[in-house]
């Protein structure tokens, strides 16, 4: 990846930020979430963990000057390796023994309110306020989400390639975390099932369940904070007629959904416009069993909308719907943009259907027939 200028993007986020610190009142914004971390440093990991929220150092943004709040454990890889110091970051440092990091903020601001995107007692608490900042992303992190995009799908498709009957789940899960670190591309969860397992739960984690038939595969893969969620099908031997028809209801279910995720419509419209499908189609009740997905980026969900979800869609906003019907998902990450979505991951290797809806001419995933 060529071109990224990370501290002209910097400057974008704290535009944003230091609106929102005259909206508020504030005198400083103190961040400590690693989805909030890698959003304003462009790419940055605070974390040591990969699978926790919170970070292991923070940043403190006022009117006038940014500073990374680290213990000495962490303080000097934040100013090498994250590059905190050539964007221009001040380093605050404490003892890894110590928590001085309230003392610290108390230090550059006084007595002067401050916010945060967590609860903590003498700081208001601002994280909805701050998760609407993300919203809309920046060239430079498109660019970075269709990296992602690409990678992520691709290793899913080449290790569903791969797979053999009496594979076990966990060693699926296993080969794809592999092809995924190639890439420095950290997967946050899995959900993968085998046969029954299929039909019988939503949210099927990894066991040691071996694959006869039918496989489920399904990742949110991390690139410098951002977020994709993608879901495929194998199957071995003939593939019913009836199975095939419930895949390609449910991905013309997500590609309606996707077409009427529009910029500065309300949420609640493709939710509701996917519901009516479900209907049509003769699935009336299927999406009560599951959440329908909504918008992503920096979390795998930023918001999963229902049908009061009245926020409007932002330009360049990132999405995720998910509609499933028992023993079927369809699932990709897309960016609603002025003309049209977007999309982030797609199939790479993987056998296509193509279908037209609303107008909009997409190419899907089909079900991987070996």
């Amino acid at each position: 990846m060529i071109g990224l200028d990370r501290n002209e993007e910097l400057q974008i986020k704290l535009e944003r930020v230091r609106d929102l610190l005259k909206q508020h009142e504030l005198s400083g914004l103190l961040l400590k979430k690693q989805p909030n971390f890698s959003w304003l440093t462009a790419g940055g990991l605070n974390m040591v963990g990969f699978a926790t929220e919170m970070g292991m150092t923070s940043i403190l943004v006022t009117e006038t000057d940014l500073y990374v709040i680290a213990n000495r454990i962490e303080a000097e890889r934040m100013m090498d390796e994250e590059g905190l110091k050539e964007l221009g970051f001040k380093l605050l440092t404490h003892e890894w023994f110590e928590d001085k990091e309230a003392n610290l903020v108390k230090e550059v601001v006084g007595d002067a309110p401050v916010g945060c995107d967590v609860q903590l007692d003498g700081f208001k608490y601002v994280e909805p306020d701050i998760k609407e900042l993300r919203y809309s992303l920046t060239e430079a992190e498109i660019e970075r989400y269709l990296f992602l995009g690409a990678r992520a799908s691709y290793a899913m498709e080449k290790v569903l390639y791969e797979v053999k009957p009496g594979d076990s789940e966990a060693e699926i899960v296993g080969r794809l975390s592999e092809e995924l670190w190639k890439n420095r591309i950290d997967p946050t969860g899995f959900i993968i099932a085998a046969d029954e397992r299929i039909r019988l739960y939503r949210h099927p984690i990894p066991t040691m369940k071996r694959v006869e038939k039918c496989l489920m595969l399904s990742v949110n893969a991390r690139y410098r904070g951002l977020i994709a969620s993608i879901t495929r099908f194998l199957y071995f031997g003939p593939l019913s007629h009836e199975f095939a028809r419930q895949y390609r209801d449910n991905v013309e279910i997500e590609c309606l959904m996707i077409a009427k995720t529009e910029v500065g419509k309300e949420m609640n419209i493709p939710f509701m416009a996917g519901l009516k499908r479900y209907e049509e189609l003769g699935y009336p009740d299927e999406w009560k069993l599951h959440h329908q997905g909504g918008a992503t980026g920096y979390s795998a969900r930023d918001i999963k909308v229902n049908e009061s979800t009245t926020q409007r869609v932002q330009e360049n906003q990132a999405f995720c719907w998910n509609p499933s019907i028992t023993g079927t998902k369809s699932e990709d990450v897309f960016i609603a943009t002025r003309s049209g979505p977007l999309m982030v991951s797609k199939p790479v290797i993987f056998p296509v259907m193509q279908m037209e809806v609303e107008g909009i001419e997409f190419t899907r995933p089909s079900i991987l027939v070996r």
